[in-house]
């Protein structure tokens, strides 16, 4: 048998996994990967913080719709009609007091008097949202309001439209995120399929000594699975430097990144996409035939 055995060749059988060695392409595309994996990260810490920021003033919003006090409509049949509203968790008269200090505070400096000014103020009514506002719940409201002759703040419509708007902005996050890790995972299959050919002569030997489908395949799954991981170590590292830069500005929105909810994100994308690409790789039996590599 010795003398079938390539010279230079130093097979290691049957003595567990041995992983191949770390060379050029291997380090180009550890590279390629963590960052490709510090983009996705930083598209992912985007929607998290935007979230936050979204989030920290976004349950606050009421919608507010105005009554002319000279209108025929009744503004308790105006208030029943919008809490009747599926997605509606209250509706709020707004206090005669309640609204003209507001307006003193909004138009500082004017000097017209608490009774003049309530004179021209029209009754107010405070609607709060349910954690689960349906998508036509902003129209029902519009609706509701133009039925009984009142007005409804747009303002504060649109800013309560920011939910609608980050669940969209989440769903292209996913899908370019997908279309990332389908590249990474190639990456790391190309890589993979040039250390198989670099090696077909051991692998050869390998399997002509008797060595099953799974030990000859498994270093390379396992070498997809280190690859990914370390690119999400390095991946994660590699976004401390930006938050700190930007620590300041983050502060000032009421922003804090939660980075440690995105090392497993990172950390197990990478191996998961490395395993993928593995996968790929020694998807073709690897055969005692030389020919096939």
């Amino acid at each position: 048998m010795s003398a079938d055995i390539p010279a230079g060749l130093r097979p290691r059988l049957p003595g567990g996994f041995r992983l191949p060695p770390l060379g050029m392409h291997q380090v180009l595309a550890l590279g390629i990967v963590a960052v490709a994996l510090w983009a996705m990260g930083l598209i992912g810490l985007g929607v998290q913080m935007i979230g936050q920021w979204v989030g920290s003033w976004q349950n606050e919003i009421r919608i507010h719709v105005y009554l002319d006090s000279n209108a025929s409509a009744r503004p308790d049949a105006l208030r029943d009609a919008l809490a009747a509203i599926p997605g509606v968790q209250g509706v709020r008269v707004v206090s005669q007091d309640e609204a003209v200090a507001w307006m003193h505070q909004w138009l500082e400096g004017t000097g017209v008097d608490d009774a003049t000014l309530a004179k021209r103020l029209p009754i107010s009514f405070e609607v709060s949202l349910g954690e689960h506002a349906g998508k036509f719940l902003f129209r029902d409201i519009r609706d509701v309001a133009q039925k009984f002759g009142a007005n409804v703040n747009q303002e504060e419509i649109s800013l309560a439209r920011a939910h609608d708007w980050l669940q969209n902005l989440r769903s292209l996050a996913w899908f370019m995120e997908g279309i990332m890790a389908l590249a990474m995972a190639l990456i790391i299959a190309n890589t993979l399929r040039i250390t198989l050919i670099a090696r077909a002569e051991e692998l050869h030997l390998m399997r002509l000594m008797g060595a099953a489908e799974w030990f000859v395949r498994m270093p390379f799954l396992l070498e997809g699975v280190l690859l990914g991981l370390v690119a999400g170590l390095l991946a994660w590292a590699m976004q401390w430097p930006l938050v700190w830069a930007l620590g300041d500005w983050l502060r000032v929105l009421s922003v804090q990144p939660q980075l440690g909810l995105l090392l497993p994100e990172l950390v197990l994308g990478g191996a998961l996409t490395g395993l993928l690409g593995a996968m790929v790789a020694t998807l073709r039996r690897i055969s005692p035939d030389l020919v096939d590599y």
